[in-house]
């Protein structure tokens, strides 16, 4: 009984750890076929003057955020693009760069070039930030 239990576990654990290395190597594509891709420093020194798009729930957003980003959840850029202007160039970032990628990959479907994502997303980013506080 116990070695069937502990099968299973097992079981579940190789199977949770392939999943996770599964996505990371999507989101990785993804991210690299449809956009450039930008460490920290390149993204805060290009994003300069260019719409950047926080991707984040809007509690992460106020918390702490790329100067001059406008929050724009993914789902809803997801279904409706007009706060994208094709004309400019995009950036983007989220949490872990897997909605970002994933959103690059809608946009250039839809005729979008100049998109650009952070580097493995917030998390990393060491550039200009700006935090939201309420008194």
């Amino acid at each position: 009984m116990l070695n069937l239990i502990l099968t299973a576990l097992l079981t579940i654990i190789v199977v949770w750890l392939g999943w996770t290395a599964v996505m990371w190597l999507w989101t990785r594509h993804l991210a690299k076929t449809s956009a450039t891709v930008l460490d920290s420093q390149d993204f805060d020194e290009q994003s300069r003057g260019h719409q950047i798009f926080d991707l984040r729930d809007s509690q992460a957003f106020k918390s702490k955020h790329v100067l001059g980003a406008r929050n724009v959840p993914y789902a809803m850029l997801k279904e409706n693009h007009s706060a994208i202007r094709k004309d400019q160039p995009a950036f983007l970032y989220d949490t872990n760069m897997q909605g970002a990628a994933r959103l690059a990959h809608t946009l250039k479907k839809d005729g979008y070039d100049n998109l650009y994502i952070l580097k493995n997303g917030f998390a990393t980013y060491h550039g200009r930030t700006k935090s939201e506080t309420h008194a």
